[in-house]
């Protein structure tokens, strides 16, 4: 299937094949957060950086993205909205230790996106996890 900037309707997998890719440039937390997932049944891809997303191929049969808020490179909201014009369909969760009632609005205007507050909890991120993508489906 080919990524797309129109939001195209596709069903959402069962929680336990859910694709997810997961972006962050700490290694502990990224490791630890992709096992999270893959214990919970899910088919986890891991990236360092924020993806190169301008031509899709990376995103291609992912239906979330769980990616750090702040990172070296590139801050979330960044990220996702540049996910969201690649392919309106996937959802995108962003986890970070700073909230500001700044970024709540931003990410309050993106119905495509969530936000999960450090320390994370897994059965809350798991939940995110599936009720967007199937609100974004």
């Amino acid at each position: 299937m080919e990524p797309s900037s129109t939001s195209t309707s596709r069903p959402v997998p069962p929680c336990s094949v859910l694709p997810i890719a997961v972006v962050d440039d700490d290694r502990t937390f990224r490791v630890g957060l992709a096992a999270n997932l893959r214990d919970d049944g899910h088919v986890v891809q891991e990236y360092v950086a924020p993806l190169a997303v301008d031509d899709g191929a990376v995103l291609v049969g992912v239906r979330v993205v769980v990616s750090d808020y702040q990172m070296e490179r590139e801050n979330g909201l960044t990220f996702a909205d540049a996910v969201h014009v690649v392919d309106a369909t996937i959802a995108v969760v962003l986890v970070t230790a700073y909230t500001t009632r700044e970024l709540e609005a931003e990410v309050d205007v993106r119905p495509f996106l969530r936000l999960c507050h450090k320390p994370i909890d897994y059965d809350r991120l798991h939940q995110l996890i599936h009720e967007l993508a199937r609100s974004i489906a």
